[in-house]
């Protein structure tokens, strides 16, 4: 493999792992520069909060260059801080690790010790740390019963609706991400994301506050029962909150 051939593979495992063209240059210039391990840098402002990422390069022996994975440091203003090292066998993208660090679970395609394929849903135990600083990895293995399709269609959503947004939700929700969506007869905005732990779902109002899913369903079926009696209020009854 030439120099050339060995940065390109490279470049395109960044961009395959969320980091896109960001360091192209700097990575280029590192092995060109003929270094043994090195480490490229960079950072993101998230509104009130600071996330920073430390990819790691290895040189072999035969010179050619691997990417070994990355540390991703989440700061808050108050000073807290959570990190992770991020291994290149686990997959994990620069957006999942943000969502890990947030407490957030990711579904991930893993292998066994056997060689077996299996899916998981990974979430970081934030509470502790080994001997090595690192967060334990909690696994909720696809026989644990959550489904995440079921989850969803618990809520009354308008995203099931639309084929395509539906897909993009639940892709969406496998990421880690927290997600924007519609709730039928409400016209205000709320947010959900996977709970594999409980088998559900949270949810949470447009400023980020967590609500309760009885006390949301409560409304809701208020909303529908007065629709059902007058079907003119329909259209006013989607003001009310949940």
């Amino acid at each position: 493999m030439t120099i050339k051939e060995n940065i390109q593979e490279l470049q395109d495992r960044l961009k395959y792992s969320g980091f896109w063209e960001t360091l192209n240059k700097d990575l280029e210039k590192q092995i060109k520069a003929k270094k043994s391990d090195f480490e490229l840098n960079m950072t993101k402002d998230l509104r009130d909060k600071k996330l920073g990422y430390g990819l790691h390069f290895r040189k072999s022996d035969e010179g050619r260059y691997y990417y070994n994975g990355f540390d991703a440091r989440l700061s808050t203003p108050e000073g807290k801080e959570v990190s992770q090292r991020f291994y290149q066998n686990q997959g994990i993208t620069a957006k999942e690790a943000l969502n890990l660090l947030e407490g957030r679970s990711v579904f991930k395609s893993l292998f066994s010790k056997e060689g077996e394929r299996y899916n998981a849903w990974l979430q970081l135990d934030l509470g502790i740390r080994d001997e090595k600083g690192q967060h334990p990895v909690i696994q909720y293995h696809q026989n644990y019963g959550f489904k995440l399709e079921d989850a969803v269609k618990e809520f009354p959503l308008k995203d099931l609706k639309y084929p395509d947004r539906l897909d993009l939700l639940l892709y969406s929700l496998k990421k880690g991400n927290r997600h924007e969506v519609e709730i039928e007869g409400n016209d205000s905005k709320f947010l959900l994301e996977a709970n594999p732990r409980y088998k559900t779902l949270n949810i949470y109002d447009g400023e980020g506050k967590r609500m309760k899913y009885n006390v949301m369903k409560a409304a809701q079926d208020l909303v529908e029962a007065e629709a059902k009696k007058n079907p003119q209020t329909k259209n006013r009854s989607k003001g009310v909150k949940v």
